[in-house]
């Protein structure tokens, strides 16, 4: 039975090849679009050159580290007690000679009493040999015996009293309690290492006022650095506050000595400036400061200098143009490349492509 011509068209309709027909639109699209694209402007980000004005200081070595107290003690008590008063938490501001804490001695006391009374009973016998002595009774010998007797408890008793006063801890100087180690009840013992070595210590504490950054400097920069130079010392914490932000220091002291797994060497960063929000542990990047600049200086970032045939250039945007601008490098320094014959108004190609050609165009983003 033949099949009824109002049929034949959709069985036409089936077996066309629509998409073939359909992917080759796509690829004929795709291959326009990439000539059209290749024959247009490169998409680039642009930057600015750092500039540092005449009058500024050279940078010289840049360092990381963290802010520490010049002045700090951990407090221990001298003898073996528990402690029966406690009358500061974290954060406390004290003075010099201050109590801060205080421990059980009712058996010191006890043992005082006793030599003071001992000591009382001495005296008046020594009062009483004495005036038998004058009155030719008494002999000398033991006269001096009870004398030296007397000289002794006298001794025990000042020992005694200072157990005792031992059993009050003061503060050794005025400063900010940072940490509490103990509390009341706890027993603590003499410290035999000092600093955060110190086994059942009561308390830590820092004086503020000797607030400075540690950091630490490669032995090949060293060189470089001199007692009393000035500093910019940067707080990681106080980012975002602005001028805050940056604080002025000098270089207090190179330690003399050297980390040998490290190569580098310790240097301490006093603050000529401090904010209230300084506490110890605070990350810091100090940058030493050289002799100020006699004229404006042109800085570029060492990614952004490129090398071809001994010679050095940048990218640079110019009537919407990729231009090579060469350069000469003058120095270097923490920040980049000193360099002359670029203007500082120049538009500085950021990451430009590997394929980027001279006389290129290009398009700025944003």
């Amino acid at each position: 039975m033949s099949e009824s011509p109002a049929r034949k068209p959709s069985v036409i309709r089936k077996r066309f090849p629509w998409g073939w027909l359909i992917l080759g639109v796509i690829g004929l699209v795709a291959v326009v679009a990439m000539m059209a694209a290749k024959g247009g402007p490169v998409s680039v980000s642009v930057s600015s050159p750092t500039v540092f004005k005449a009058g500024e200081r050279n940078p010289l070595v840049t360092a990381s580290g963290y802010l520490v107290a010049r002045t700090r003690a951990t407090l221990s008590s001298k003898v073996l007690g528990r402690v029966s008063w406690l009358g500061v938490q974290e954060g406390s501001r004290v003075t010099k000679g201050q109590i801060l804490a205080r421990l059980e001695s009712p058996d010191l006391a006890a043992s005082r009493d006793q030599v003071k009374a001992q000591l009382d009973q001495a005296k008046v016998e020594l009062d009483r040999a004495e005036k038998l002595q004058a009155q030719g009774i008494q002999d000398a010998a033991t006269v001096d015996k009870l004398r030296s007797q007397k000289l002794t408890l006298e001794a025990q008793l000042a020992y005694q009293n200072a157990l005792l006063q031992s059993m009050d801890l003061r503060a050794p100087f005025s400063g900010v309690v940072t940490q509490k180690l103990s509390e009341v009840g706890e027993t603590v013992a003499p410290g035999s290492a000092g600093g955060a070595n110190a086994i059942n210590a009561v308390l830590v504490m820092a004086d503020f006022g000797t607030l400075e950054v540690e950091v630490e400097v490669n032995e090949a920069s060293i060189i470089k650095l001199t007692r009393g130079m000035p500093a910019e010392v940067r707080v990681d914490a106080l980012e975002g506050q602005g001028g805050r932000a940056v604080l002025k220091g000098r270089l207090r002291e190179i330690y003399p000595s050297s980390n040998r797994q490290k190569a580098v060497v310790i240097v301490r960063v006093a603050f000529v400036e401090k904010d209230s929000l300084l506490v110890p542990d605070m990350g810091a990047k100090v940058t030493f400061l050289g002799d100020p600049y006699l004229q404006d200086v042109v800085v570029l970032g060492r990614e952004q200098v490129k090398k071809q045939d001994g010679k050095s250039y940048t990218w640079v945007v110019e009537n919407d143009v990729a231009v090579q601008k060469p350069v000469a490098i003058l120095a270097e320094n923490p920040v980049g490349l000193e360099v002359s014959g670029l203007p500082r108004d120049s538009k500085l190609i950021v990451a430009p492509p590997e394929s980027l050609k001279p006389g290129a165009k290009v398009k700025v983003k944003g």
